[in-house]
């Protein structure tokens, strides 16, 4: 009997442990949270002032977890802002790895795919653009850079493709109208 007492007391111990235990893990995770996402609130304060080198002093002493798309973008749009030199081709490449929402993802994929346009990496830019599916809000406009990166690497025929698809996909949007204007262009 006695023994029986003991254990189903160790049991019962053992179980308050282990629940308490959860509890206080639960709070420090969320007060944790708490404080990170007040951090990224004033971060969004300073660059809304324009106080960029608070923000970027904020940012790098803050650790992102579940916020790093965020402020990664927020190195984006300082470094964007400030003519500061930055690896922008690096800070979008982390931004796609580190978003779950797939139309975020799509949107910052074509700011990627324009990004390598730029630098000239034609077949880079096209490969990151095929990823952009039709369910995507912004499929259209990506098929517009699309055919413009086409139209660089002298794929005339595919270019005109692409304008045609984004002009029927987009129909009565201002994506279908520039479209419309690059075709007429040839550009």
């Amino acid at each position: 009997m006695r023994n029986t007492i003991i254990k189903v007391g160790g049991l019962f111990l053992l179980v308050l442990l282990v629940v308490g235990g959860y509890l206080l893990w639960d709070n420090y995770q969320k007060r944790k949270l708490q404080t990170l996402a007040y951090k990224t609130y004033e971060i969004n304060k300073l660059i809304q002032a324009g106080n960029y080198s608070k923000a970027k002093e904020l940012l790098k002493t803050s650790e992102a977890g579940p916020f790093k798309p965020l402020f990664l973008s927020y190195q984006l749009y300082i470094g964007e802002r400030t003519g500061e030199k930055i690896d922008e081709g690096q800070l979008l490449e982390g931004i796609i790895e580190s978003l779950k929402d797939d139309d975020l993802k799509a949107l910052y994929r074509e700011k990627y795919a324009y990004y390598l346009f730029k630098q000239g990496k034609t077949q880079e830019a096209l490969r990151e653009i095929e990823k952009i599916q039709e369910k995507n809000f912004n499929y259209v406009s990506s098929l517009i850079l699309k055919a413009q990166i086409l139209q660089k690497e002298g794929k005339h025929k595919e270019a005109k493709e692409a304008l045609k698809k984004a002009k029927e996909r987009g129909e009565g949007t201002y994506f279908a109208n520039m479209a419309q204007a690059f075709e007429l262009l040839g550009e």
